[in-house]
């Protein structure tokens, strides 16, 4: 059974894979696990949630969990004890999960000494084939170099994500349709910490869509 001893951060979510909140992590005085939440949450609606902790050590280790014994906290939070019933899965943060999609974006790319690259202002259409918190493949019609850097807005996660990555990996053109498309596998640069949760979140409930069809 996991042991979530530095773990401060978590989220909660239905039986449908739906987030209903993010939840603030603490050791109880009695032990067991504490979650900081909005008192609005109803945590009589199911017996079992499923809790995705993010763990510095373990990673994220999703769990079917029991929340009790609420307490009431100022500005509208409350305190509930999360006991762990069933641990489902645990992923190490450097092997983040991929989920494959066809959103079509539009890309910005960084400007080099030279540079023949010409993109509009509206930028260049790219389609994402899969995505992970960590990175991305995408395909476009720009012929573009390693280590180039590039980003676009996501907007498949319930709110637009700005997304800036670095090419580490090209693919030689192939035809798509009526033109050549080349493939880039990217990871993200500088992405601040409520975005990628944001992305972890979308990317778990991907995944449980996914099984759920399979």
């Amino acid at each position: 059974m996991a042991m979530m001893d530095n773990c401060k951060k978590a989220e909660i979510f239905d039986d449908s894979g739906n987030l209903l909140c993010e939840a603030a992590v603490s050791c109880g005085p009695m032990g067991g696990l504490l979650l900081d939440v909005p008192a609005e949450l109803d945590y009589k609606a199911q017996s079992l949630f499923r809790v995705l902790f993010y763990d510095p050590t373990m990673g994220m280790v999703m769990c079917r969990c029991t929340l009790s014994s609420p307490l009431d906290l100022p500005e509208g939070r409350r305190s509930l004890r999360c006991d762990i019933a069933e641990q489902i899965s645990q992923e190490n943060r450097r092997q983040d999960v991929k989920v494959s999609l066809g959103a079509e974006v539009m890309i910005h790319v960084s400007r080099q000494p030279g540079d023949k690259v010409q993109v509009p202002p509206e930028g260049v259409s790219a389609k994402v084939f899969n995505i992970s918190a960590g990175g991305v493949y995408l395909r476009t019609a720009l012929a573009l170099k390693e280590g180039r850097r590039l980003w676009f807005d996501f907007k498949e996660a319930g709110g637009t994500i700005p997304l800036a990555a670095e090419i580490l990996r090209v693919e030689d053109a192939t035809i798509w349709g009526q033109r050549p498309l080349y493939g880039y596998g990217c990871r993200f640069v500088d992405l601040p910490t409520r975005y990628e949760s944001q992305l972890r979140s979308f990317v778990f409930r991907e995944e449980m869509r996914t099984r759920k069809r399979d």
